[in-house]
């Protein structure tokens, strides 16, 4: 398992941060998401032989949001 934090750009509401976690939660593999709205920060703990950094940020990127990971 890996945990991976994100930076998620456009996220500006409790809304948001729902939906984000809504979508993310339902790839295959993702055992955890936790959304810090006021650090505009995604964490994700998956499964590393089912999800990808690539498939978190293209999950958030159907919201029309931008994740990177965190640097």
């Amino acid at each position: 398992m890996k945990t991976q934090t994100y930076d998620v750009i456009g996220m500006h509401c409790v809304s948001c941060s729902i939906a984000i976690s809504k979508l993310v939660k339902r790839n295959k593999g993702v055992m955890d998401v936790e959304v810090k709205l006021s650090d505009s920060k995604l964490i994700v703990s998956y499964d590393e032989s089912l999800v990808t950094d690539q498939t978190v940020v293209d999950s958030v990127a159907r919201l029309g949001y931008k994740a990177q990971v965190e640097k």
